[in-house]
Formats: C-alpha cells, sequence, structure tokens
C-alpha cells in the first residue's frame, strides 16, 4: 500500500464497483435470496475499482472504499426491501414511496426487526466474505 494514489479518481472507482455489487446483490434478491456472491461483489468491486482508477490503494484509499461498501450494503438491503414493498402492493404505490418509507412501512406491518437482522447478516456477509476473498486471493495474510 502506498500513498501515492489518486483519492477522487479512487473513490469514484469504488462507488462504480461498489454499485455493480449492489446490482447483481439485488438481482439475487429477487429471487428472494441474500445473496453472499452479491456481498464479495460490493467488497471487491468497491477495491478493486478504487485500486484500477486511482492506480493502486493507500490506507485512507482502503478506508474509503471500506466506508463505501458500508453505505453499499445499506443501500442494497433497504432497495431490496423496497423492491419488495412494491411488489406487494401490487404497484398501488410508486417504486419510489416504497423505497423512502421502507422502514416506516415495516414498522406498520411489524417487520422492521427483518430489515435490521437482514442488514446485519448482510454486513457479515459483505465483509466477511470480502475479506476470506481477499485472503485467497492472496492479497492479504501472506
Amino acid at each position: 500500500m502506498y500513498d501515492d494514489d489518486n483519492k477522487i479518481t479512487g473513490t469514484i472507482g469504488a462507488l462504480i464497483g461498489a454499485a455493480l455489487g449492489v446490482g447483481l446483490w439485488c438481482l439475487i434478491g429477487l429471487a428472494g435470496k441474500i445473496a453472499f456472491i452479491g456481498g464479495v461483489a460490493i467488497f471487491l468491486g468497491a477495491l478493486g475499482g478504487y485500486r484500477l482508477l486511482g492506480k493502486d490503494i493507500s490506507k485512507v484509499g482502503a478506508i474509503i472504499s471500506l466506508v463505501i461498501v458500508v453505505i453499499a450494503v445499506y443501500f442494497a438491503t433497504r432497495l431490496n426491501y423496497g423492491i419488495a414493498l412494491y411488489r406487494a402492493c401490487d404497484g398501488e404505490v410508486s417504486f419510489g414511496k416504497c423505497y423512502s418509507n421502507a422502514l416506516t412501512l415495516l414498522e406498520a406491518l411489524g417487520e422492521k426487526g427483518s430489515f435490521y437482522k437482514d442488514l446485519a447478516l448482510g454486513y457479515l456477509i459483505t465483509l466477511g466474505g470480502g475479506f476470506f476473498s481477499l485472503v485467497k486471493l492472496g492479497v492479504v495474510g501472506n
């Protein structure tokens, strides 16, 4: 890890990589599954995207990437719940309202706890699976 990375382009790369992982997470979520592969894709996409566009990755770059990962997992989990709520409403409520009011709607349905359980599981899967993948790839631990 060096400190001569480009933080701006690296951050853009991390955002793009994480967004691709969020897309995969949500595609798998449409099938009603929690996505281990989506979590790993968010993690590796953010770190790899930062390194690719930032020309390397410093400790600050790794922290930026991990913050993006945490935000992306929250966004992906909320997006999955927004999609599920929209489908349950049979189009009577717009997707935007389902997404923006997901926690309020879940609370009204008595299901807010399931969101936080899935969010915690998502963080565990993403961070654990991501670090495991880095070890298997030989990036860390050698």
